[in-house]
């Protein structure tokens, strides 16, 4: 049954939109948040006229296929009536949109409701996941293979097509080539065309979870490729929804203190996961610069960070440089500054015993090594600027020394020297001076 329709695929003009209507009717996948959104679903005349919105922007160009995303099951009633269904498919056959492709869970998929799409060419897509029901039972999916098996032979003998999703690197399973081997060759006996999707921790199921306890950690790009690579049939899909770390409000609790915990709190340790797996720097900025945290948050709200990019913004070389601080929470490119919980942590640097100093210097150091093997080709130049003394300082200096690194000290000794006793010297125009000019001689 399976073949291979990659390359049909990619010369035709496709769009996706998305409709929003209620909830799914299952929601309780483990690695699925899309499942678990709330609220009611727009009223029959709302949502007709949501259609008409996107049908009205689809005009603007000419689209060979169409695709629906729903956050749930696009053959389930409750999501979409019978009516809205018809009406959506009326919509495509008088734009010419005959190549149709909507998500639903096996047990929607019925002769009666396919009868709807009569005039398109319809592909329903179904998140198998795995082809395992031992897996699927603990992945909390709510069906097994024979019902996805069964709701394939539907669409088949109504003359619809069957895309099947696959997840690699699932929580519980411990082989995942093997399992992936077994999920493919079995998906292929059902489908029309095969997408491996990376597993990626949904902040709203429990899979955040996971990762958070590190129970669980998602594959890496490099690794996912691995395991994907013998699949040339299949599309792949490493990141579906431009992953970056979200905490629910729940989840959102204040970090205070200065010790052990705090600084291995487990948000920490998963920050900085993504930070050295899945970040990559921006395109352009070549010339790191490494900062210290401020009392204040967010640290650009505060003064010492108010002064420092007084200073760099004027800089002819400032879209070159990327600022990344260093603080308990770890290593933080900028740009991830107002993300919880950079936004709400406090560490009272008085509260410092010698023996949390050096815990601190141990594990800050080993932060900085691992975005430098992970990042450190990206720039071309390293620079500082910090006190002399502080923690963070003899961290970095140890970390750039390890992999060979020369990092400049933007403060100079003598200045340094002569202002270090001073209330926020970082601030002073002196320090500030020697910032000014460790770039403007580029």
């Amino acid at each position: 049954m399976f073949i291979n329709i990659e390359a049909e695929l990619k010369a035709m003009k496709e769009k996706m939109i998305l409709l929003s209507s209620g909830k799914c009717a299952w929601g309780e996948c483990f690695a699925c948040g899309w499942g678990r959104l709330t609220g009611p679903p727009p009223s029959m005349h709302r949502l007709k006229d949501i259609v008409d919105e996107k049908f009205h922007e689809l005009r603007k160009e000419k689209i060979d296929r169409l695709k629906i995303f729903a956050s749930g099951s696009f053959l389930d009633d409750r999501q979409f009536p019978a009516t809205i269904r018809r009406y959506i498919v009326k919509k495509c056959v008088e734009q010419n949109i005959l190549d149709f492709v909507v998500e639903s869970r096996p047990e929607f998929v019925t002769p009666e409701r396919l009868a709807d799409f009569s005039g398109v060419k319809l592909t329903v897509a179904i998140g198998l996941e795995v082809a395992d029901n031992e897996m699927l039972k603990k992945y909390r999916k709510g069906f097994t293979v024979e019902d996805y098996a069964k709701a394939a032979e539907t669409l088949h003998a109504n003359g619809c097509m069957v895309r099947t999703y696959l997840m690699i690197g699932l929580p519980f399973v411990t082989d995942y080539e093997a399992m992936t081997k077994k999920s493919v060759e079995f998906a292929r006996k059902y489908s029309d065309s095969i997408v491996l999707i990376n597993t990626f921790p949904h902040s709203a199921a429990p899979i955040f979870d996971a990762w958070v306890s590190g129970e669980w950690r998602p594959l890496d790009k490099k690794h996912f490729k691995e395991i994907v690579k013998p699949y040339t049939d299949c599309e792949t899909e490493f990141d579906n929804f431009a992953f970056v770390p979200k905490f629910h409000r729940e989840r959102q609790e204040p970090i205070r203190g200065a010790g052990i915990k705090q600084l291995l709190h487990p948000y920490f340790e998963l920050w900085q996961d993504y930070f050295t797996r899945f970040y990559e720097p921006p395109a352009g900025k070549d010339i790191l610069l490494f900062i210290p945290c401020a009392f204040r948050k967010p640290y650009q709200f505060s003064q010492l960070h108010k002064a420092i990019f007084g200073v760099l913004e004027k800089l002819k070389i400032y879209p070159r440089l990327h600022v990344v601080v260093i603080s308990s929470p770890g290593v933080i490119p900028y740009e991830f500054c107002g993300h919880y919980p950079f936004s709400r942590y406090d560490w009272p640097e008085w509260e410092e015993t010698p023996e949390i100093k050096k815990k601190y210097i141990e594990v800050t150091q080993k932060r900085i090594e691992n975005y430098l093997r992970a990042h450190g080709k990206h720039y071309k130049k390293f620079y500082d600027y910090f006190k002399l003394e502080a923690e963070s300082y003899v961290a970095l200096k140890s970390a750039c020394e390890k992999f060979g690194i020369n990092v400049t000290d933007c403060l100079q000794p003598d200045t340094y020297e002569k202002i270090k006793d001073q209330k926020n010297m970082l601030t002073r125009d002196e320090a500030l001076s020697d910032l000014n000019s460790a770039f403007s001689q580029r």
